[in-house]
C-alpha cells in the first residue's frame, strides 16, 4: 500500500513537471557585454505570462518562474537575450547583453514595475539635456520634473515638494554626501561620467532611507570596464574633465574621473594684468572620484570607493614697491571628503547581503594672513575660521524573498556624527576661544515588506526605528511607510502612499553667496529634531504599446520644528554662541499636484511635465508669529523636453521651463531713523531708511528660459561614438530673468543715505538684479581605449594644479 502511494506522488510529480508547473527560483546578475558593467532596470520576463522582475541597484534579479521557462532579457539600448530554462534546480545565472539597436517592432507582453513618487532619469536622458556649462549637470536635470524645483537662476539646488535644500539626502553608492553644491549651487559635485543610474524619491520612501524629510537622489557608480583600458577626456566653457577605467589582472576593475575649472586660471590671469586693482584673486573648484571593484567569484564583490571635490577663493595683494612688507592674503576652501568599503555577497539563491563602512566629511574653512609694516614695526594678524561636520557610519542591509509573492528587505545603520558649527580663531584676541565639537549617534533598524497580494493588488509597509543620542537628549522615534498599488488593468495603476520621517541634522542656508554657505548643525533639547508627514495618491499609465507614458499626482505635506537663521542674520560668525542666532520650533505645510507625459520611442522623444503647488512657514520670531509664504514657493511650474534624432550621428534637444517668480518683501513705505554717531558739530543726524511690509507677500516677475543644442558624433568602428562636439544656446530668446529684487537711488549698486538737510535727494526706486543673457556654449568630449591612444602622464603637483598653493 505503501509503494502504491510513493508511486502515485511521484506520478503526480512528474505529471506536474511535463505539464509545467513545477517552479524554481532564478537568481543572477545582468550585465554590458563588452564592459562587464552591471545594467540597472534591465527587464527579465517569463513569455507568455505577465511573470517577470527587473535588476535593481546592484544589477541583481530574483524570480519564481515555472519550468520549463522561455526568459527574454532586454535594456534600453542594448540587443534582447532569450534563454531556455529547463534546470530542476534554483539557479544562479550572468546575463551578457550587447549593446546595439532596439528593434521596435519587438513587444514584450508583461507587467511593467512602477515605482510611485519616483523621478526616474537615463544616462541617455541626462547627457542629452542642454546646460549652461556645456556639459550634462545632474540635478539641473532633476529641475525639470515636476515637483522639483530651483533656487534661482542657474541654481543646482533641489527643492521638493516644498521643502529646503537641507532636507534632500544625497547617496552616492549608498553613502551619503553633505555638500553636493559647487559655484554656491551653480552645478552640482556629481560627475555624469561616472554614474550608472539614479532614481529621486519625492516621498513614500521605503524604510532603509531616512534622516531627511523631502527627498531621496539615489545615485549607483559605473564599475569600471572588465574588458580592456579606455576612457574619454572633455573640455567645455568651464571646465576640463577626464575619465579612465579597466581591467586590474583577473576579476578586478578601476575607474577614475577628474574634473577641473578652467577659469580660475582666467580669474588670476585678469586679475594680474589688470592696472585698476591691487589684488589677485582666483576662484576655482575641482571633483576627484575613484572606484575598485573586485569579483573574486559570481557570489560575492567588493567595492572601494573614494571621492575628494572642493570649492576655493584665493585672494592675496600684489607686491607693493613702496611698502614690500605688506601682505594680505585670504583663502577660503569649502567641500567634501569620502571613503566606503562595500560588500555585496549572494547568501542563498533568495538571499542577497549589503555591507558598507564609510566616512564623509564636509568642511568649510577660512584663513587670512595679513602683515603691516608701520614706521615702528611690524604687525602680523592671522585668523581662521572653521565649520565641519563628520559622518562614520555603518550599514547592513539584507534582502530575503522567502516566496514568489513576498519580499522582505531589512537592515540597520548607525552613524556617528561630529559637529563643529562655528570656530573662530583670531590672533589679536588674548582668550582664544576652543573648538566646541558636538558628538551625535543615530542608530537606525529598518523592515520593508512587499507583498502581492493577486487581482493586481500590492502592498509595500515597512516600519523604521530611530535612536537618536546627544548630550542629555535621547529621543526615540518610530516611522511607518505604507505604499498600496491597484492596477486597473496591465496598463494603468492607481497607488496610495504615506510616510513618517525625522531629520536630526540641521541646515543653515543662505541664498545668493556663492561662497561656503552651508551650516550644518545637530538638535539638542532646545533646537528639536524635525518632522514630516506626507500623503500621496497617485495614477500612472501606458499607452500606444508603451510609446508614452504618463503620470499625476497629489500630494500633502507638513512638517514640524523647522530650523533656520533669526531675522537679519545670515551668518554664525562673530558670536561664540551660535545658539542666539537660531531660530527653531517652526511648521511648515506643502500641497500640490503633479503631472508628468513622456514619449519614449522613435525618433521624437521627450517629456511634458506641469506642477502647481503652494508651500508655507511660520516661526515663533519671524513676521510676528504669522505664517508666510516659503521663500522659494513656486505656485506654477512647467517643463518641455524634446529631443530627435536624426542619425546616430546627429542630435537636435530644446528645453524650455516656466517658473512662477518667488515671494520677496516689499517696501511699503520710508522713515527717517536717527544715527548712532553724532554730526560734526555734535547734533543727531537722520537718514531714511525703509519701512517693510509683510514678509514674503509679493512676487517677482515669472521665470521662463529656452535653452537649444545639438550633438555632433564621429563613429568609429563598431559604430561606437569616438568623439563629439556639443554645440548649445542658453537662454536663446535673451529673457531677463530676476534673481532679486533691490531698492536703491540708482541701478549701479551705490548705496547714498541722504540726509534731511542735504538738498542734492535722489528717491528709492526698486531694481532687478539678472545674470545670464543669451549665452553660447560649445564643448568636446573624445573617447580612446587602449588599441588607439598612448598612455599618459601628468607630473603637475595636485595641490598646485588644484588650489593655486605657492
Amino acid at each position: 500500500m505503501r509503494n502504491i502511494i510513493y508511486l502515485s506522488l511521484l506520478s503526480i510529480l512528474i505529471a506536474l513537471t511535463l505539464n509545467g508547473y513545477t517552479q524554481i527560483r532564478i537568481s543572477g546578475f545582468v550585465k554590458d557585454a563588452y564592459s562587464g558593467e552591471r545594467l540597472i532596470g534591465a527587464n527579465i520576463t517569463e513569455k507568455g505570462t505577465l511573470n517577470g522582475g527587473i535588476t535593481d541597484n546592484n544589477g541583481y534579479f530574483n524570480i519564481q518562474i515555472n519550468i520549463p521557462a522561455d526568459l527574454r532579457i532586454s535594456y534600453t539600448g542594448y540587443s534582447f537575450s532569450d534563454l531556455l530554462i529547463v534546470s530542476m534546480k534554483d539557479t544562479l545565472i550572468e546575463i551578457l547583453l550587447t549593446p546595439g539597436k532596439e528593434l521596435s517592432e519587438v513587444v514584450i507582453q508583461a507587467k511593467g514595475i512602477i515605482k510611485p513618487n519616483v523621478a526616474k532619469m537615463s544616462i541617455i536622458e541626462l547627457l542629452s539635456i542642454p546646460s549652461l556649462s556645456g556639459k550634462p549637470d545632474v540635478i539641473k536635470a532633476l529641475q525639470l520634473h515636476p515637483g522639483i524645483k530651483s533656487q534661482s537662476e542657474g541654481s543646482s539646488l533641489l527643492l521638493v515638494r516644498g521643502g529646503n535644500p537641507g532636507e534632500n539626502l544625497y547617496l552616492f553608492d549608498n553613502v551619503p554626501v553633505i555638500y553636493v553644491n559647487h559655484l554656491g549651487g551653480f552645478m552640482s559635485v556629481f560627475n555624469p561620467d561616472i554614474i550608472n543610474s539614479i532614481d529621486l524619491y519625492k516621498g513614500g520612501f521605503p524604510a532603509r532611507y531616512g534622516g531627511k524629510l523631502s527627498s531621496v537622489v539615489d545615485i549607483t557608480q559605473k564599475e569600471g570596464s572588465s574588458s580592456e583600458p579606455k576612457g574619454s577626456y572633455s573640455i567645455g566653457i568651464t571646465d576640463f574633465s577626464l575619465l579612465l577605467e579597466g581591467p586590474i589582472k583577473k576579476n578586478a576593475s578601476y575607474i577614475f574621473t577628474g574634473r577641473k575649472t578652467l577659469f580660475d586660471i582666467l580669474t588670476i590671469a585678469g586679475s594680474s594684468l589688470g592696472k585698476g586693482n591691487s589684488y589677485i584673486l582666483g576662484y576655482g573648484f575641482h571633483d576627484l572620484n575613484g572606484k575598485i571593484s573586485w569579483r573574486p567569484n559570481a557570489k560575492n564583490s567588493f567595492h572601494f570607493n573614494i571621492y575628494q571635490g572642493d570649492d576655493y577663493l584665493n585672494y592675496w595683494s600684489k607686491k607693493d614697491k613702496q611698502n614690500p612688507d605688506n601682505r594680505n592674503r585670504m583663502v577660503t576652501i569649502w567641500g567634501n571628503w569620502l571613503a566606503s568599503l562595500n560588500w555585496k555577497h549572494v547568501v542563498s539563491k533568495n538571499l542577497f547581503a549589503e555591507q558598507t563602512i564609510s566616512y564623509t566629511r564636509y568642511r568649510l574653512g577660512e584663513r587670512q594672513n595679513f602683515t603691516y609694516k608701520s614706521e615702528k614695526d611690524i604687525t602680523t594678524y592671522k585668523s581662521r575660521y572653521l565649520s565641519s561636520l563628520q559622518d562614520f557610519s555603518l550599514q547592513s542591509g539584507w534582502k530575503y524573498q522567502p516566496v514568489k509573492n513576498w519580499a522582505v528587505n531589512f537592515g540597520m545603520k548607525t552613524s556617528l556624527m561630529i559637529h563643529l558649527p562655528n570656530y573662530e580663531f583670531n590672533s589679536g584676541q588674548l582668550l582664544q576661544v576652543e573648538k566646541e565639537r558636538t558628538e551625535t549617534i543615530e542608530s537606525a533598524l529598518y523592515l520593508d515588506n512587499s507583498f502581492d497580494l493577486g487581482n493586481d493588488f500590492k502592498i509595500d509597509a515597512g516600519l523604521r526605528f530611530v535612536k537618536f543620542f546627544a548630550s542629555g537628549f535621547k529621543p526615540s522615534v518610530l516611522e511607518p511607510r505604507l505604499i498600496i498599488s491597484k492596477d486597473l488593468n496591465k496598463n494603468h495603476q492607481l497607488n496610495l502612499s504615506y510616510m513618517r520621517i525625522n531629520q536630526f541634522t540641521h541646515l543653515l542656508y543662505t541664498a545668493g553667496n556663492i561662497m561656503g554657505n552651508e551650516i550644518w548643525i545637530p538638535s539638542d533639547e532646545i533646537i528639536k529634531p524635525a518632522m514630516s508627514d506626507q500623503y500621496t495618491i497617485g495614477w500612472t499609465g501606458i499607452f500606444a504599446d508603451g510609446s508614452y507614458q504618463a503620470e499625476m499626482n497629489l500630494y500633502y505635506k507638513t512638517l514640524e520644528n523647522l530650523t533656520t537663521y533669526k531675522e537679519g542674520y545670515i551668518s554664525l560668525k562673530g558670536v561664540n554662541n551660535w545658539q542666539s542666532k537660531v531660530v527653531s520650533g517652526g511648521k511648515g505645510e506643502a500641497y500640490g499636484v503633479e503631472l508628468l507625459m513622456r514619449k519614449t520611442k522613435g525618433k521624437w522623444t521627450g517629456f511634458l511635465g506641469y506642477g502647481w503647488s503652494n508651500a508655507t512657514r511660520q516661526f515663533p520670531a519671524i513676521n510676528q508669529g504669522n505664517r508666510f509664504l516659503f521663500d522659494y514657493d513656486r505656485p506654477h511650474s512647467a517643463s518641455i523636453f524634446v529631443q530627435h534624432k536624426f542619425s546616430e550621428k546627429l542630435t537636435l534637444n530644446a528645453t524650455w521651463v516656466f517658473q512662477s517668480g518667488l515671494p520677496y518683501t516689499p517696501v511699503s513705505g520710508k522713515q527717517l531713523t536717527i544715527s548712532l554717531e553724532p554730526g560734526e558739530d555734535g547734533g543727531p543726524v537722520y537718514y531714511e531708511t525703509f519701512i517693510y511690509g509683510e514678509r514674503n507677500s509679493a512676487r517677482m516677475k515669472a521665470y521662463h528660459r529656452l535653452d537649444l543644442g545639438l550633438t555632433l558624433n564621429k563613429m568609429g568602428a563598431n559604430d561606437k561614438v569616438k568623439s563629439s562636439w556639443t554645440f548649445s544656446v542658453y537662454n536663446a530668446y535673451n529673457r531677463k530673468n530676476p534673481v532679486y529684487y533691490y531698492y536703491n537711488t540708482t541701478a549701479s549698486g551705490e548705496i547714498i543715505n541722504p540726509e534731511t538737510n542735504v538738498g542734492d535727494y535722489k528717491p528709492n526706486n526698486m531694481y532687478q538684479l539678472s545674470l545670464f543673457p543669451l549665452i553660447p556654449v560649445v564643448s568636446y568630449k573624445r573617447y580612446f581605449d587602449s588599441k588607439n591612444e598612448t598612455k599618459r602622464t601628468f607630473k603637475k603637483k595636485l595641490n598646485k594644479w588644484l588650489y593655486h598653493e605657492n
